[in-house]
């Protein structure tokens, strides 16, 4: 958890050096994912295919800001669930976690009319509060047997356009794809990292004047 306040004090400074004329806004938003694993195991061989991916969802508030020459800077807290289904020597599992995660994104928007199409780039950092494996019909407390790190980290990549409302309320839609960098098992022979496609609901309410 410690590195989640280090993080948050390192937005909260990135907004205090934003330009004076920067546009600022409340966001929140809320997204449904396809979330799965990459996984190689200790010979090296990618079983990625092994896994199916289960639907879940994520939410998020933040603060969106935005200069006059469409840079765009958007921190944010939220939560995320993610996991994965398999099936192995007709065994089945499941996974099921939960993060409380914080990131920053940097972009650029293009403004025309009242549709702004925007691509964004965030770095993200999570802490696994609840995590479980199901094996057939028995469950497995991941947290408390630390089967897996409590950490992860990755980037987020997302192509979106913001569609202005009103002059204090907007809505964006963006196609997102999370690529979690952090090795996951604590057995550093296997490899396993979160994978996510999704999509993004989001409404913005402007605290300043265009």
């Amino acid at each position: 958890m410690k590195k989640i306040f280090q993080f948050i004090i390192l937005l909260i400074f990135s907004v205090n050096i934003l330009p004076g004329n920067a546009q600022s806004a409340f966001t929140f938003e809320a997204s449904q994912l396809y979330t799965s694993f990459k996984y190689a195991d200790s010979q090296g061989t990618q079983l990625n295919n092994e896994y199916s991916g289960v639907f879940n969802t994520s939410y998020r508030i933040g603060f969106l800001y935005t200069t006059n020459f469409g840079l765009l800077l958007h921190p944010g807290i939220g939560m995320r669930n993610c996991g994965a289904d398999m099936v192995y020597d007709d065994m089945n599992y499941s996974w099921q976690l939960r993060y409380a995660d914080v990131k920053m994104g940097i972009g650029y928007i293009y403004k025309i009319n009242k549709i702004h199409p925007y691509f964004m780039a965030s770095g993200y950092y999570s802490y696994l509060l609840q995590g479980s494996q199901i094996l057939n019909n028995e469950h497995f407390n991941i947290t408390e047997s630390e089967l897996i790190k409590n950490n992860d980290y990755g980037v987020i990549f997302a192509p979106g356009v913001k569609f202005d409302l009103t002059d204090n309320f907007s809505t964006y839609l963006e196609l997102n794809y999370l690529m979690g960098l952090n090795n996951l098992e604590i057995d550093e022979s296997q490899e396993a990292s979160n994978i996510a496609y999704g999509i993004t609901l989001g409404l913005s309410f402007s605290l300043t004047k265009d």
